[in-house]
């Protein structure tokens, strides 16, 4: 179901017809009161609403319809209803991608002004109603199946960060699952997922023979997408306490003094670590890593609570799955996207309702859903004993084949334990575990501090 930002008419109120049977229908409906005599009060309070909760539509009605178009709504669907745009605002044009629903017989808005926005934007007009209010069942209805249209989506990534960019668009593989109804999500083949379905195309242009993402890549998908609603990562997040108080630590890279929490570093990190090539060829390499060559010493290898508590390792460790590099592309990364109304979890949850990225252990979540055995040798068993864990719970999971057999099949390498398809289902699988409120933050014995700055590992919840 959708997060939808309902602006109402002139003279109206929250409360009425049209967001109620959006509400009605499952979905999660914010309905400000709007200054029916100050159009830029109006506009400041729905740009508020939509700063707060990050809606993957907006829903404007007659004069809701002008504030919507004069709001920052970033790739949020926009359904504009008999819209008053001529009457108020200074926008002028809409995204393409925007519908607009007008009935031709409404003697309050003429239907011509939805005709030129249509014909000077490339939006879609629909035909509906027979009135200004669009309170009948057939407009309502097609309300309804427009804000529909845009399900949450929810994304989990095996991360890595190798230097050269096609190497990145290898080993950084993200599989896509759309929620389609209460407990039931789709693993569908197309949009995102369609490279993990044709990777073995042999087009010869390297980013389309490739499944995976570059890191520039993935993080202009995570800020461009607007319906992406949770994201299960398996980087590191944070740093142990012991190093972010460490003056030692932060004086190897030239910063006097210790950065304190795991803002500060990560800010630090981002500042310094571009996502930039040397080529736009698949040889093209990311060449910040090699200053951070100070932090690339076993002395600095401390755990974090959470990763004695998980069998992880230390965060800088810089060999075998090359976490170092990991760690900190993954902190460059994280800034990168918190713009974009991301809440990145560290310990609990967001009271409200917001964009979540959190950190997960694909072996954790192989753990806590009874796999019993090595999911990095036996994939296809694993997924198996995944999907029944997930019946079990009354989710449904509709898992297109080619997706499927990629899960099961492909590895970066040769070597028979890196099953990087696995691994990013197994970050899926806690992103719809944590939808569904079944999941909880593991962090061994940190005290509340260490929890705050470290954050925990996030997996399915141990049930009797």
């Amino acid at each position: 179901m959708a997060t939808v930002l309902f602006l109402h008419g002139w003279h109206s109120v929250p409360g009425g017809v049209k967001p109620t049977y959006l509400k009605d229908h499952g979905h999660t409906v914010i309905n400000p009161a709007l200054d029916d005599d100050d159009f830029a009060a109006a506009v400041r309070t729905a740009q508020a609403e939509f700063d707060r909760h990050q809606p993957q539509v907006v829903v404007g009605s007659s004069r809701g319809g002008a504030v919507a178009m004069n709001i920052n709504s970033g790739t949020a669907k926009l359904v504009l209803l008999c819209p008053a745009w001529k009457n108020w605002g200074a926008a002028k044009t809409v995204r393409p991608d925007t519908v607009i629903l007008h009935s031709r017989a409404d003697d309050v808005i003429p239907f011509t002004d939805s005709e030129v926005l249509a014909n000077k934007s490339g939006a879609k007009l629909i035909e509906v109603g027979n009135d200004h209010r669009l309170a009948d069942p057939e407009p309502l209805a097609a309300m309804l199946k427009v804000c529909e249209s845009v399900a949450p989506k929810l994304i989990g990534c095996d991360f890595g960060a190798p230097k050269k960019a096609g190497d990145q668009a290898k080993k950084i593989i993200a599989i896509e699952a759309i929620e389609i109804a209460p407990k039931h999500y789709a693993v569908q083949k197309s949009g995102p997922n369609q490279r993990l379905a044709r990777w073995k195309s042999g087009s010869g242009n390297w980013p389309d023979d490739r499944p995976g993402w570059t890191l520039p890549a993935i993080r202009d998908w995570l800020n461009t997408d607007a319906s992406l609603q949770i994201g299960a990562f398996d980087f590191p997040f944070s740093l142990p306490l012991s190093l972010l108080t460490m003056p030692e630590f932060s004086q190897r890279m030239n910063c006097p003094t210790a950065f304190g929490n795991r803002k500060q570093w990560a800010e630090f990190v981002a500042s310094r670590l571009e996502f930039t090539f040397t080529s736009d060829k698949a040889s093209g390499e990311m060449t910040g890593f090699a200053q951070f060559k100070p932090w690339r010493d076993k002395t600095l290898w401390h755990r974090r609570t959470c990763d004695t508590a998980t069998r992880g390792s230390p965060p800088l460790k810089h060999v075998g799955q090359n976490l170092f590099s990991m760690t900190l592309a993954g902190a460059a990364l994280l800034h990168a996207v918190e713009p974009s109304g991301y809440f990145i979890m560290l310990a609990e949850r967001p009271a409200e309702k917001r964009r979540v990225l959190f950190e997960t252990y694909p072996s954790l979540v192989a753990r806590r859903i009874g796999f019993v055995g090595s999911y990095k040798t036996e994939s296809v068993r694993c997924l198996k004993d995944t999907l029944a864990f997930l019946q079990r719970q009354g989710i449904t999971l509709d898992f297109a084949a080619e997706v499927r057999n990629f899960c099961e099949t492909y590895r970066t390498g040769a070597k028979r334990d890196d099953p990087d398809g696995a691994d990013a289902f197994l970050c899926l699988v806690a992103a719809i575990c944590f939808r569904e409120g079944l999941t909880e933050v593991v962090a061994g014995d940190a005290t509340p501090s260490q929890l705050a700055e470290e954050g925990g590992i996030v997996a399915p919840r141990l049930t009797g």
